[in-house]
């Protein structure tokens, strides 16, 4: 059942994140799957005690690109980041990670309690002077994480784990604590072809992968225009994609992709608009 954006984001502000269904259709899950399993199992043998294995960078890979930009140019999966951050999202990060079966792990044992990039409680929740735990503001993320799994997602194959509010309350895990489970945790189960569309500053940790496949995801890093990106935008690849938006006068596209001249500009005319409000 396909909710509306303010469904959504009525989840998303109160637990930190919210999930659309069937995001990814199965033919191209399989498609993916097949497509990347024997680099995947190369990059397994020749890093034998890697937990996991990542292909970054997706939208300047010649041999994969085909897969993956269709997705970023979703229209849904815009409209809602934007809905989100409002009109200021640029890239950070679109890439494929592959975790290894390790069918002697016990199943979904906690694989490190962390928040995504640009957090600001990961600081914060160590402060025992400071008054801001009274407060309990929602404020915008600086960041979003859309994760899309290409298996369903069980003890077996290994379940996200969230902590449903910690985006507001500053929650803090000590660094003996951070491989244990945590009495606030939610195990959430998903299906093939799921988005998890995640806050930064929500507590989060994936689980060991005891299943006998490789477990895969995909994730598209959103971010504030103007910070420190991962991904290159400078690659023939890019400047194609950046030469199509410029046609089609695509100013979300380019502004994803670290283009937009006028941002600071337009940025500050709505400020003084808002003083008016």
């Amino acid at each position: 059942m396909n909710r509306s954006f303010s469904e959504h984001f009525k989840e998303y502000r109160e637990n930190g994140y919210t999930i659309f269904s069937n995001f990814m259709e199965d033919r191209l899950i399989d498609e993916i799957r097949y497509s990347v399993k024997e680099d995947f199992d190369k990059y397994f043998i020749e890093n034998p005690n890697k937990p996991r294995i990542t292909i970054n960078n997706l939208l300047s890979n010649e041999k994969y690109i085909h897969l993956f930009l269709p997705k970023i140019k979703n229209k849904m999966l815009l409209d809602f980041t934007e809905y989100v951050m409002g009109p200021y999202i640029q890239l950070d990060s679109y890439e494929l990670t592959g975790f290894p079966s390790e069918l002697n792990n016990e199943g979904n044992e906690v694989a490190g309690w962390h928040r995504d990039a640009f957090n600001y409680s990961g600081v914060w929740g160590q402060s025992k002077n400071s008054s801001h735990r009274e407060d309990q503001f929602y404020i915008p993320p600086l960041a979003c994480n859309c994760i899309t799994y290409l298996q369903d997602m069980d003890a077996n194959t290994g379940q996200l784990r969230i902590i449903k509010g910690s985006h507001f309350d500053y929650t803090f895990i000590k660094s003996e604590n951070l491989m244990k489970p945590h009495k606030k945790e939610s195990l959430i189960k998903l299906n093939a072809g799921d988005l998890v569309f995640t806050h930064n500053e929500i507590l989060h940790s994936g689980s060991g992968n005891s299943s006998d496949k490789t477990r895969y995801f995909i994730s598209i890093y959103f971010q504030r225009f103007g910070f420190p990106h991962r991904d290159t935008f400078k690659h023939p690849l890019i400047d194609k994609i950046k030469k199509r938006a410029r046609n089609d006068n695509d100013k979300r596209m380019l502004r994803l992709l670290g283009e937009d001249p006028n941002f600071e500009n337009r940025e500050r005319y709505f400020w003084e608009k808002m003083k008016q409000f």
